[in-house]
């Protein structure tokens, strides 16, 4: 547990990587809902070293905006929820790549990072129109426009597709979310209540 502790982003990365070599040396035929996956497998990694590693720093604007310092060890364990969903939601929908609502999740994700990043900046008070994961939060909204024209455009996917994987999405997100939250003394309903309070009276955290 300490080791993974520790090194969460670094096991989380060496485990992208093998599927993705995995997924070069031993899959004959790839469809393109999984070629998608492994592009996501790649943005999303990168998207948690920017958050967390460089520049960094997520942890700690949460800190300020919630008003409340996080003990180390709970901010390193903390990780190890959003290492589980990554994982998951990569690995699940790549077997299953026919089921477009769990294909949506990732779809879904990286346009909901854009959105929390973008009102981080507002939310946090942000000196400079940045906050750490800004950069490739964009990168996988873009992916994620791009891949939803390409299912529009193949008609891949109907209303009903969509609307369960916006479901899927926002729940394994919140339920992330709330260990997240959890591990580092946070309820739910607080944080919510907080920036709730906050954008009611227009100004920054």
């Amino acid at each position: 547990m300490r080791l993974l502790k520790e090194y969460n982003l670094e096991i989380l990365t060496v485990l992208m990587v093998l599927m993705i070599t995995l997924i070069a040396a031993a899959v004959p035929e790839v469809s393109f809902t999984q070629r998608m996956l492994v592009v996501y497998m790649f943005l999303y990694t990168l998207h948690e070293w920017e958050e967390n590693r460089y520049p960094g720093g997520f942890s700690n604007l949460m800190e300020g905006m919630l008003g409340k310092t996080f003990a180390e060890d709970a901010k390193k364990m903390s990780h190890i929820p959003v290492a589980i969903l990554l994982l998951a939601i990569h690995i699940i929908p790549f077997v299953l790549d026919t089921v477009m609502p769990l294909v949506l999740i990732p779809v879904f994700l990286g346009l909901f990072e854009g959105f929390v990043h973008t009102m981080g900046v507002k939310l946090s008070g942000a000196e400079r129109f940045y906050t750490p994961g800004m950069v490739t939060a964009y990168c996988l909204a873009v992916f994620s426009v791009f891949c939803i024209v390409c299912f529009v455009i193949q008609d891949m996917a109907g209303p009903k597709d969509y609307l369960l994987g916006f479901f899927c999405m926002f729940a394994s997100f919140a339920l992330m979310q709330n260990r997240v939250l959890a591990i580092n003394g946070v309820k739910y309903t607080d944080m919510m209540a907080v920036m709730k309070s906050r954008i009611a009276k227009g100004r920054p955290m």
